[in-house]
């Protein structure tokens, strides 16, 4: 039996829809914003339906209208191991199909669609749904195509960001609380800088890619770290640059992307959560604890490590934030 649903009905269903989904999700949306895959529970992290497929309206028009953040597209790539994304420019519904269950809607996968915006849908349940999973599949997906080039697309999306004004935004009192992600299942990395990287190079890198002012730049952070390394992970990154005192920063990663520099051609752009100063000597004795070798690069950190490090700096005094750092992992 269809059911109606509007505003925060339409989030809280999506959000327990999503945790108990162990089969099937399939979505089309004619948009992808910022954080978008944070409207889904956090479970499908851990334990992701069999079948994740997503179809967007992936074109150059859309990404510079702020309409689809390529982003978001990498993100879902990264994060969901068999996930499959393509597009499809000849399709206006929002539909979101779990297990047995369907939502058609007039909310696209946005957080403010689900958070703020006036929105209304109706759920399909049983045979309802298996009509809309077949009009997915031969209406959509069998003629929608690969989504293309997403470092052009994201070039795209950061100078469009450049020139939009969010003071034009009003604000509106939202209807429902998104629920961030936690940090359960995202990666965290302790990275040394031995080497800054140099302003030239720096700004070759920013060009190119057209990253906002406000990020910092890890440089050379190796091949198989960059592989490895996801939008969203947390890093602890410390500058070992200069005699004296060793700073570091908890910081997330915002972007990656391939420049090739004299210093480097795999990079990585990160936000600065919180900082702390420390003398030499208690920071390589706090890695020795965590069984991080002095002259380690790039890691992954597991459990223990993780709390050791956060333990310890817990109790250190820090520093103020900087603008921007721009650093070189060079190995």
């Amino acid at each position: 039996m269809a059911r109606f649903l509007y505003n925060s009905q339409l989030y809280e269903t999506v959000l327990q829809k999503s945790f108990e989904a162990k089969e099937t999700l399939l979505v089309c949306s004619t948009s992808l914003g910022s954080g978008a895959h944070q409207v889904f529970s956090q479970e499908i992290l851990k334990t992701p339906p069999t079948d994740m497929r997503f179809v967007f309206q992936v074109n150059d028009f859309a990404v510079k209208r702020g309409e689809v953040n390529p982003r978001e597209i990498q993100y879902l790539i990264e994060h969901f191991k068999g996930i499959s994304i393509r597009s499809n420019e000849n399709f206006n519904s929002n539909i979101y199909i779990f297990d047995n269950s369907a939502l058609i809607t007039s909310a696209a996968l946005t957080k403010a669609a689900f958070e703020t915006n006036i929105e209304a849908g109706v759920l399909l349940e049983g045979t309802e749904a298996e009509e809309a999973k077949s009009f997915f599949n031969e209406s959509l997906w069998n003629s929608a195509k690969s989504i293309g080039d997403l470092k052009k697309y994201k070039h795209m999306w950061n100078i469009s960001q450049k020139t939009m004004k969010n003071s034009s935004i009003k604000k509106v009192k939202p209807h429902a609380e998104i629920k961030e992600w936690t940090n359960a299942y995202v990666n965290t990395w302790y990275i040394g800088v031995p080497k800054w990287i140099s302003p030239k190079f720096e700004r070759k890198v920013k060009k190119e890619t057209n990253w906002s002012t406000n990020y910092s730049v890890i440089g050379d952070i190796g091949y198989t770290t960059y592989l490895q390394l996801k939008l969203g992970d947390n890093a602890y990154i410390a500058d070992l640059s200069k005699r004296g005192k060793i700073g570091i920063e908890l910081a997330r990663i915002i972007d990656k992307a391939r420049i090739e520099t004299d210093e480097g051609d795999y990079h990585a752009a990160f936000e600065s959560e919180k900082a702390y100063i420390l003398q030499r000597e208690p920071f390589y004795e706090m890695l020795k604890k965590a069984d991080i070798k002095s002259k380690t690069s790039e890691t992954t950190l597991n459990t223990d490590q993780l709390n050791q490090i956060s333990n310890f700096l817990s109790s250190i005094k820090r520093k103020r934030k900087r603008k921007s750092t721009n650093s070189n992992g060079k190995k």
